[in-house]
């Protein structure tokens, strides 16, 4: 059930029954020279579309299309709210749907950088006694089946993308990570962050355009785009959401936690 294309009636009829909502947290930023801006949004809102279409029982909000992504400010197109204002976002809009009746919330992540965010928003709302659960799909998908573990931009994204929408994608861009040693010769770059020095790895924080130059990061993953294809985007898109459907009712049963009461944190232990 598609909230953006439900009436108000509709949705209010629906928290009459349930008390859970699904909510896409994507982002818009650079995963390499050959794929969309949009793809850690296009993987969630299609993973919910395909809910949607085998199970409709569930409310699902819009997609969230920006998130927390001052790492890759710098590349064209790439727009950041930054942690705290993608958690004012979530925030207001979690609280919101809680007055309508939501007690459970589940975040369907696309991107890394939102982790944050994300976490805190959570926090508040168990404090308020609701479940909050953030499904990084990411990080789901090789759970389910190793063959689907990538990195920033890597096979893994570009196979969802051409699954999704292969016009989107421009596989005559595709190149090597392309790795520049901004830190220094010494310390050459290895990674999101990291460079290494004497065989360890040590994470200098700073924008990825300054040693990212095709704009995706295996991240320790052997997926180079080049082994993307439509078909492994499907089943990964697929069984994501098979076991997204799975995970939403087991959760609809779980019991509310108690709101928190901060003044119990203080009780004297007794004995």
């Amino acid at each position: 059930m598609r909230m953006d294309r439900s009436t108000w009636t509709q949705v209010r009829d629906y928290f009459d029954v349930h008390d859970l909502v699904v909510i896409g947290v994507g982002s818009t930023e650079c995963h390499g020279r050959h794929n969309p801006l949009g793809t850690d949004t296009m993987a969630p809102d299609e993973i919910l579309r395909q809910v949607e279409e085998r199970d409709g029982t569930y409310l699902i909000a819009p997609t969230l299309p920006y998130g927390a992504t001052d790492d890759l400010v710098g590349y064209p197109g790439t727009i950041s709210l930054g942690v705290e204002g993608l958690a004012r976002v979530l925030e207001s809009i979690t609280s919101q749907l809680y007055d309508y009746g939501a007690r459970r919330f589940v975040f369907l992540n696309g991107h890394g950088g939102n982790v944050k965010s994300i976490s805190q928003v959570s926090m508040g709302l168990n404090d308020r006694g609701c479940i909050a659960a953030m499904v990084n799909w990411w990080r789901v998908a090789p759970q389910i089946d190793p063959r689907w573990g990538g990195g920033h931009g890597g096979a893994m994204e570009t196979s969802a993308n051409l699954a999704i929408d292969p016009d989107s994608v421009d596989l005559s861009q595709v190149c090597g990570e392309g790795l520049l040693s901004d830190v220094g010769d010494d310390l050459p770059s290895t990674g999101w962050y990291s460079v290494r020095y004497r065989g360890v790895d040590v994470d200098v924080p700073r924008r990825l355009v300054r040693f990212a130059s095709s704009g995706w990061v295996a991240e320790g993953f052997e997926d180079h785009p080049r082994n993307s294809s439509a078909e492994l985007g499907r089943q990964m898109l697929e069984g994501t959401a098979n076991w997204l459907i799975g995970f939403l009712h087991t959760l609809e049963g779980e019991s509310l936690p108690e709101p928190l009461d901060p003044s119990r944190a203080t009780e004297p232990l007794e004995g």
